[in-house]
């Protein structure tokens, strides 16, 4: 188990509730779901993680959006009602993920598609137009994670400096707890067992790494913490790490070749780092780029009014 978290990092969940009628295909032996809102073009929503429940802010989005999109919200593998497969390098990769959307949309017969992807779905959305960029239309990147492993340890520095010296002592002495432990069973154990140590460790370890991504702490919403970490499946996420890493995953030189319009949305301080984001502008030469100021990574939490504004504003010009 590492002290780093990764940089495919999540956003802040609400509690499980049904909001529309799920619905259900297959890719090979993998049950897969996906809901559905609203009407118009198709826009697709994908969550953070990879491993994030897709219910708010999420949900909060396909309300918004719904009289201008049908609101596809995605529930990737090994997330939400799509989370019983085993987590391994097999079932656990991007070109997995990409296949689900490809999948998904010809399940759909959806013939072109826009993308709102927030951090690790911001990745998954570059990555599916990359490889399918006929079958896009626009992308709406959220506090996305980078194309490349060029810059992916930026983040870990940017949190390292965030963190005091008691938190950092913390870390060391929680994980300690909770170190015998695979992530496989501390996923297990949180459902069962929810107030045994190694679990409360676990949990108070993952809340110290999530107070780095906020710019004013005192938005941070216990409530939708605790909600996080129960339904947030965290072991998708050190096997993606990996992949990126040891493959040297790099996808700029395809984004390079697209006209695709983009929205590229961060706020100022978000712990992903600059550099990330100047990369997707560079690579989107038909991009937008919107920075929020005195905001994190959770800009629905810390900024909401501002994200809407943005937004709504660039829909409503594009759709002109």
């Amino acid at each position: 188990m590492r002290t780093k978290i990764s940089l495919l990092v999540f956003l802040m969940l609400g509690s499980i509730t049904g909001f529309n009628q799920p619905q259900h295909y297959k890719r090979g032996s993998v049950d897969l779901y996906y809901e559905v809102l609203g009407s118009g073009p198709a826009l697709y929503i994908l969550s953070g993680g990879p491993g994030e429940a897709p219910e708010h802010p999420y949900r909060q989005l396909m309300d918004s959006l719904k009289s201008l999109y049908t609101c596809v919200l995605v529930h990737q593998r090994g997330s939400g009602l799509s989370r019983n497969l085993p987590i391994n390098s097999q079932t656990i990769s991007i070109e997995q993920y990409v296949l689900d959307l490809y999948a998904l949309q010809q399940h759909r017969k959806d013939s072109r598609i826009a993308l709102l992807g927030y951090s690790w779905g911001g990745l998954l959305a570059q990555a599916y137009a990359a490889r399918y960029p006929k079958l896009v239309n626009h992308l709406f990147l959220i506090a996305s994670a980078p194309p490349s492993y060029k810059v992916w340890n930026v983040l870990y520095d940017n949190q390292y400096a965030r963190r005091s010296q008691a938190e950092l002592d913390s870390l060391q002495l929680l994980q300690q707890i909770f170190s015998t432990r695979t992530e496989r069973e501390l996923d297990s154990l949180k459902r069962v067992d929810p107030d045994c140590a190694e679990v409360q460790a676990y949990k108070a370890f993952i809340f110290i790494h999530v107070r780095a991504m906020y710019y004013d702490k005192c938005k941070i919403s216990k409530a939708n913490l605790e909600t996080l970490f129960l339904n947030f499946n965290f072991q998708p996420i050190p096997i993606i790490d990996q992949e990126v890493l040891e493959s040297r995953w790099d996808i700029t030189a395809d984004l390079k070749k697209l006209s695709i319009p983009a929205l590229i949305m961060y706020g100022r301080q978000d712990d992903q780092g600059e550099s990330t984001f100047y990369l997707q502008q560079e690579c989107l030469r038909n991009s937008e780029v919107h920075i929020i100021e005195q905001c994190g990574h959770e800009i629905l939490e810390e900024q909401p009014e501002q994200f809407f504004r943005i937004l709504m504003d660039y829909i409503k010009r594009q759709k002109r």
